[in-house]
């Protein structure tokens, strides 16, 4: 298989998963308007949505590791997302919307343990690079899908916004389908992998250092998601932004981790993954913390690309350090175990911050998110100063 086509033609895949949430920023607040829906339904919503992609990435991981395979996987992923989010422009309330959107999560979580288990099968020299390579991917799209809604809502109901951009999701599929190699991440047959089912998964979960490096995974994707979801609802609810600047606040706070994710993920193959880690979550936290006093102005934008430098950027890192202390034959269940953390933190987060924001005002679930994102430091107790490579 060839190394650089496969890893170019996962990254364009990465930034077509990542394409609806790029989208979701700008539409979000005028979805919510149009449906008369509330701040706790809006949590609700996404508690919902990351239930379901745990459910997917927990399935997928132990599935491409028993069975293999992993090719149709991901275009039926994407292909999903474009179907589910299409039909989403047709919804009239709160109860047609909940399924649609719970069920994103099922498909788009398709996407990370094949192609991130690959990834790591590949690069076992360059994990850090190469996860960081197919992260910005994800960045990309993130960059582009909200410059690309701000201004269709300009012209468009977010019903068309949700329409139009299926177009660039659908086309990667197509991408994949055609020029992707099959690949199965379970060629051996080893004693290890033909045991029980118990026997198989039973290393994830008695491993201290990877399930410190779960938790931190969680907390950290809690914050990332939070700030997308509710930083476009305090712009436009209390200052009156218009879309096409939240869509650039989005894709500027996106666009600052497309360098930094791939020379961070570098940098942390060659010195300790733990320093990597703890100074981007201190960086990021306290910047956030400043978003709500910064966000009636431009001067936003400083807490907003610090944070994408030094905080979103560390998702390789943590995603190589978990593949770095995993069981050689379980990387699809490795990466799926992340994500299924991850999911559980971001399901619990925003029902919690979307009830303080109906409480206490929209400023309150900024605050939450960046004191979680600091209160995880400790943590870090678990983690060696130095992983083994």
């Amino acid at each position: 298989m060839n190394r650089k086509l496969t890893l170019a033609l996962l990254t364009i895949g990465h930034s077509a998963e990542h394409w609806y949430l790029g989208v979701m920023g700008p539409v979000l607040p005028f979805l919510v308007a149009d449906l008369n829906i509330s701040l706790t339904q809006v949590g609700l919503l996404f508690a919902g949505r990351s239930v379901f992609s745990a459910l997917s990435s927990a399935g997928t991981g132990y599935v491409t590791d028993r069975l293999g395979g992993g090719k149709w996987l991901l275009v039926v992923s994407l292909a999903g997302i474009a179907i589910v989010y299409g039909a989403m422009s047709l919804t009239t309330g709160f109860l047609t919307l909940l399924p649609l959107f719970w069920l994103s999560g099922l498909i788009s979580h398709l996407w990370h343990p094949p192609s991130m288990g690959l990834l790591g099968n590949l690069f076992s020299d360059r994990r850090g690079f190469a996860l960081g390579f197919h992260g910005t991917g994800a960045n990309i799209g993130q960059t582009l899908a909200p410059l690309a809604a701000g201004y269709i809502l300009l012209s468009m109901s977010w019903r068309g916004t949700f329409a139009v951009n299926m177009l660039p999701v659908l086309l990667a599929a197509f991408l994949l389908a055609i020029f992707l190699s099959p690949f199965n991440l379970n060629k051996s047959k080893s004693k290890e992998t033909a045991s029980t089912s118990t026997s198989f998964i039973q290393p994830l979960f008695t491993n201290p250092l990877l399930g410190a490096t779960a938790l931190i995974a969680g907390s950290l994707t809690v914050g990332h998601h939070g700030l997308i979801t509710f930083l476009p609802i305090l712009l436009v609810s209390k200052y009156a932004a218009s879309p096409e600047w939240v869509g650039i606040c989005l894709s500027l706070y996106a666009a600052s981790a497309i360098i930094p994710e791939t020379f961070v993920g570098y940098v942390s193959d060659r010195i300790s993954r733990k320093f990597v880690l703890i100074s981007g979550l201190i960086i990021g936290g306290v910047s956030m913390l400043a978003i709500p006093s910064l966000a009636a102005g431009p001067y936003v934008l400083i807490p907003l690309i610090t944070i994408g430098i030094f905080l979103r950027s560390l998702r390789p890192v943590i995603f190589a350090h978990a593949l770095d202390v995993a069981p050689p034959h379980l990387k699809g269940s490795t990466v799926g175990l992340l994500f299924t953390t991850n999911q559980c933190f971001s399901g619990v987060g925003p029902l919690i911050a979307g009830m303080l924001s109906d409480i206490y005002g929209v400023d309150m679930a900024i605050w939450f998110f960046g004191s979680l994102t600091l209160a995880i430091l400790p943590l870090f107790a678990f983690l060696p100063q130095f992983t083994q490579k």
